[in-house]
């Protein structure tokens, strides 16, 4: 590192991990206090340490790890320099040991860096899926919650003493349907149910409210079930419209402003 050289690209790597030892770290990081290309380096490969610590788990090591990590590089080291090399080659040349030295700490570093990132991709796995169940979770609460509220607004409406019952009769061609509304204008709620055939395709019912003035106050679109199931629906108009009498309409999308469709069903309120 001195005489106008930098760093060798395993040593930084081995730094920024804190993979060296400390006699040997602090040279590198007094070369690196005067060399700015080698300082930029060290600071880059800290962070991307620094990023993986992040995303693996935190689990505290055993206080002697280090150094049993480190005594065992050197033993390891020796008996593959004893196996491998000469011993007067390897002492008289300082750049073959540091060379061994690398390898071999690469070698315990590169699995341990591939565990690191497998930890961490099984970790972000769990954590989405984890997520993914609290969002439906999350989605059948507020649904049970909407449906708890619904209800209990239907309980409210039908057992307040103010709620008038409106009897619902089929129009000619349409003799067999029936439907019954309840209605509470201090609240402003309107409640119904009806027996009809499915309608026409591409068609709905339209529920109106048809005041004492003005023009009729649509009370929602609806599609009964087959089977003759029943159903109710539910639908907020303004508060205390003096209604005259319902009627069901057929018409067509998603509804109009307006009736414009056949009717089917017609209840007039004291009727």
């Amino acid at each position: 590192m001195t005489n106008g050289k930098h760093i060798p690209e395993e040593d930084l790597h081995l730094v920024a991990a804190g993979a060296m030892p400390e006699e040997e770290c602090a040279a590198l990081r007094a070369h690196a206090v005067e060399c700015p290309q080698c300082a930029a380096k060290l600071a880059e490969e800290r962070g991307l340490a620094a990023l993986l610590a992040l995303t693996a788990p935190q689990e505290k090591p055993a206080a002697t790890i280090k150094a049993e990590l480190f005594a065992r590089i050197r033993t390891e080291r020796d008996a593959e320099e004893r196996n491998r090399w000469p011993v007067p080659d390897v002492a008289n040349k300082p750049e073959a040991s540091s060379a061994a030295r690398r390898a071999w700490l690469n070698w315990v570093l590169a699995p341990l860096a591939a565990a690191l990132l497998m930890a961490a991709g099984i970790e972000w796995l769990e954590s989405r899926r984890l997520g993914e169940e609290l969002a439906s979770v999350n989605h059948q609460l507020a649904v049970l919650m909407n449906e708890r509220q619904r209800t209990e607004m239907m309980l409210d409406v039908l057992a307040a003493q103010d709620t008038m019952s409106v009897k619902m009769a089929g129009t000619p061609g349409a003799e067999m349907a029936t439907g019954m509304v309840r209605y509470n204008p201090r609240k402003g709620m309107v409640m119904y149910t009806a027996e009809l055939p499915p309608p026409p395709m591409g068609k709905i019912y339209q529920m109106w409210l048809v005041p004492a003035t003005g023009v009729p106050i649509s009370a929602g679109i609806f599609v009964p079930v087959e089977h003759g199931a029943r159903q109710m629906w539910m639908a907020e108009v303004p508060l205390h419209t003096e209604a005259k009498l319902f009627a069901v309409t057929v018409e067509p999308g998603e509804g109009m402003p307006q009736p414009t469709g056949v009717k089917v069903l017609v209840g007039v309120v004291g009727g």
